[in-house]
């Protein structure tokens, strides 16, 4: 064989594991950014329902007109 087939190969060699090396680490840098924004979405839907939550209680839980006036007085709503 020749040095230049035996170089060639080598090299051929040596970039295919680079270019393996390179996917892997692009892939798994997409995989956490996948997982971290289903965490976010999760994290961002919780606070909405909490919010929509606190709301509705706020919005129908006064039951009365002196409830009202109560807090209204009491500068709390």
């Amino acid at each position: 064989m020749s040095p230049y087939f035996v170089g060639g190969l080598t090299m051929t060699v040596i970039a295919f594991i680079l270019t393996l090396i390179w996917y892997a680490n692009r892939a798994g840098r997409n995989a956490a950014r996948v997982r971290s924004e289903r965490q976010g979405a999760a994290t961002a839907n919780e606070e909405a329902a909490a919010s929509q939550r606190a709301l509705n209680a706020r919005t129908n839980g006064i039951r009365s007109n002196n409830e009202l006036l109560g807090t209204l007085d009491k500068g709390e709503f």
